[in-house]
């Protein structure tokens, strides 16, 4: 068996699992507060469950070893963390709380006005339960509570299926590029040291262990410090607090400066203390490109010029610079795929593949026939090839590039790529028009169906999958166990999301989960806006978008010209990690980034590298607070409600 994964690390990694799925479930679904957004908010990167099953592993070594006659060594403690990291997303409404009302939100809500029952039927049969009073008692929950499961277990079992198959496609293509990233690059992966700060003696920059230094508990002071007046100002707002956010923008009253209305300066301790570990160059590129934006409104404004009102499209930007990154990053480890491919084709010897999670040929080939299987499966369905394509290629390749920014900048955020444009990108450029022919509306249909996949975690899973290789590689893991475990801990994510959220939501009613009404909370609008809007088309198709798919082309333009500068311009000051990261979720991003940018620049200059190290377990105990006080105000809420922290959130949305 691999060093690590031992019989005793896998049955505490399935218990955990379990134990966290509900946990995240009841705080993100059933116990949070009335706020919609309140379940994005509360999804952290690493999930706090998984830090806080690692800090009681670590607690409970003594017990441990009473048990076992041997304590739990840190190799087994951070295989479990790995399991649990890909294990507890699934629960969220990123993937399974996502993906059930998708299905059955047009037969739930269609009206004899609107055209969702014919985009329902164009469904493939085995998309959802056909019986509607199975249906509506989702929704408006059972007579007695009781969950009627057998009508769930066949669409559910394909669904998994289907997921699965994306999921190891993604696995097989991160696992290409792990020894480009993690060897030859040596990129720094900074949300690796919350895992090793825990489990090792010692914290990075120190010679002390993580939770001895005192710098670490400077830090838990501060933090604690913020949110207890953020929660005293939720309760009197007399009381001076920071809160999570400052509008920034309330003090831009006069034309032109009203473009920067929207900019908030967000407080995030989590977010500042992984951005220490940043270089100074992606900070300072992305909260120098997210003020950029709106600056372009203010030009404009300037020479009386009319805008467009989605001006400066800083999704299609967005989305522009991650394909342009995506063959950057092939054309960047060219020398290393070449090697890959001699290897996969005729065994190289001279290429050694031993320490890979699997073998290069396995990993080319499972990445080209997983891409074509999931093709071939929605071809059948009747998707057709010019969507089916793009769309799931869009998918795949996002996450390998948002796999680098996690790699590169570590930005704790799942939001970090282009949000829900695989679709629009597809609509911006043809239009709705192609994808009805008569009554024939499945290419619609099925589009829509597959949007729920740009809003959900499938892209930024894959930065748990690289993240985990290289955890792997650093604590001297077996590789060769890595792809079964982490296909594993994805499916039993899936298996207990299904029960836990079908559960509550017979129990309860999907409608007033999640913050909702009459309409449902956040998935269930998400969704039926996607669907509304879809069968509006069938009477009124709107027109390809030429200004959002120019903003396409620019974007992609901008990184393109920012790599080549990196070229030729070695002390360029503007990197395309940060432009990209910020245009995908930079209201969250840029204030941190500004922040850890000052005080990098100030420490540098102040006492240089040793200065640096010596804050080191500073910055990564802001990281560390946060995420415990997240977990322990979850705890608080569950116990005494959702309202007992008068509705203050640690916010990591």
């Amino acid at each position: 068996m691999s060093v690590g994964l031992t019989f005793r690390a896998t049955i505490i990694a399935l218990i955990l699992s379990v134990l966290s799925v509900w946990w995240i479930h009841q705080a993100t679904l059933v116990q949070a507060p009335g706020n919609v957004y309140a379940p994005v908010y509360m999804l952290a990167v690493p999930p706090v469950p998984a830090v806080f099953c690692l800090l009681l592993l670590v607690a409970l070594a003594p017990l441990t070893a009473r048990l076992f006659k041997r304590a739990l060594c840190e190799r087994e403690m951070i295989v479990a963390y790995m399991f649990l990291v890909l294990a507890i997303p699934p629960a969220t409404f990123g993937i399974v709380e996502m993906l059930i009302p998708w299905m059955v939100n047009p037969v739930y809500f269609h009206t004899p006005q609107d055209n969702m029952a014919q985009l329902a039927d164009a469904m493939p049969q085995w998309f959802r339960p056909h019986d509607t009073e199975v249906i509506r008692q989702m929704y408006e929950g059972s007579d007695d509570g009781t969950f009627p499961w057998r009508p769930w277990v066949y669409p559910l079992a394909v669904w998994t299926a289907f997921m699965a198959l994306v999921f190891f496609t993604g696995l097989c293509l991160v696992t290409l590029f792990r020894r480009q990233w993690v060897e030859r690059e040596r990129l720094r992966f900074p949300l690796l040291f919350i895992p090793m700060s825990i489990v090792q003696r010692e914290a990075p920059g120190s010679r002390t262990s993580f939770f001895r230094n005192p710098l670490v508990w400077v830090a838990f002071g501060l933090v604690t410090v913020h949110h207890v007046l953020n929660v005293m100002h939720a309760f009197n707002p007399a009381v001076m607090a920071l809160e999570d956010r400052y509008h920034l923008g309330q003090i831009f009253t006069e034309r032109p400066w009203t473009a920067y209305r929207g900019i908030n300066f967000a407080h995030r301790p989590q977010m500042v203390g992984l951005a220490y570990f940043v270089s100074l160059d992606v900070l300072f590129s992305g909260w120098f490109f997210f003020l950029l934006q709106p600056f372009l409104k203010v030009i404009a404004d300037v020479f009386g010029l009319t805008a467009a009102p989605a001006l400066p499209f800083v999704q299609q930007q967005g989305t522009g610079a991650y394909i342009a990154l995506l063959f950057v990053l092939f054309w960047t480890a060219r020398g290393h795929l070449g090697q890959v491919l001699r290897k996969a084709l005729y065994n190289d010897p001279a290429v050694d593949d031993t320490e890979e999670p699997m073998p290069y040929r396995w990993a080319l080939f499972g990445t080209i026939a997983g891409f074509i299987a999931i093709i071939a499966w929605t071809y059948t369905m009747g998707f057709s090839l010019c969507y089916s394509i793009p769309f799931f290629g869009m998918l795949i390749g996002f996450g390998l590039v948002y796999s680098r920014v996690r790699a590169e900048a570590g930005v704790p955020s799942m939001w970090a790529f282009p949000f829900n444009q695989h679709q629009q990108t597809i609509l911006n450029l043809v239009g709705y028009k192609p994808l009805i022919h008569g009554s024939d509306v499945t290419n619609l249909s099925l589009l829509t169906s597959f949007s729920w996949f740009g809003r959900g975690y499938f892209s930024s899973q894959m930065g748990y999958l690289t993240e985990n290789e290289a955890l792997a590689d650093q604590m001297k893991i077996g590789a060769r166990m890595l792809p079964a475990m982490m296909m594993g801990a994805f499916l039993v994510g899936c298996v207990a999301a299904y029960y836990v959220v079908l559960k509550d939501y017979y129990a309860f009613g999907a409608l007033v989960l999640n913050g909702g009404t009459t309409h449902g909370g956040y998935n269930i609008t998400t969704s039926l806006g996607q669907w509304t809007t879809a069968s509006s088309a069938l009477t009124s198709a709107g027109p390809p978008n030429l200004n959002r798919t120019l903003g396409v082309v620019g974007g992609a333009v901008a990184t393109v010209a920012l790599v080549a500068l990196r070229q030729y311009w070695l002390r360029s000051p503007l990197h395309p990690l940060g432009y990209i990261a910020t245009l995908n979720h930079g209201y969250a991003l840029w204030a941190p980034f500004f922040t850890a940018w000052a005080l990098k620049s100030a420490i540098h200059r102040l006492g240089g590298a040793r200065l640096f190290r010596q804050l080191m377990p500073f910055f990564l105990g802001l990281v560390m607070a946060d995420l415990v006080i997240a977990g322990l105000s979850r705890i608080v809420m569950a116990v005494f409600g959702p309202d007992s922290l008068g509705g203050y959130i640690v916010h990591f949305g």
